[in-house]
């Protein structure tokens, strides 16, 4: 008996749930697109971090070390 009131009030109603459901799915993937967003630039932050250790490394050398 439950379900069949449960099975009435779902299939009466699939239109809200539907949007609801919807609208939680386009959340979700803006909210992933945003984070997808920051982690892409601080992966392209962190890819360039070795580049300028070595030009660093390679521009402050001293000059009357002998390593």
């Amino acid at each position: 008996m439950k379900k069949d009131k449960f099975l009435n009030i779902v299939t009466q109603n699939f239109h809200i749930y539907k949007a609801s459901c919807t609208m939680f799915l386009l959340g979700l993937s803006a909210i992933l697109a945003i984070l997808s967003n920051i982690f892409g630039m601080f992966y392209l932050v962190l890819s360039f971090l070795p580049v300028i250790a070595w030009v660093i490394l390679f521009n402050n050398e001293r000059k009357n070390t002998y390593l």
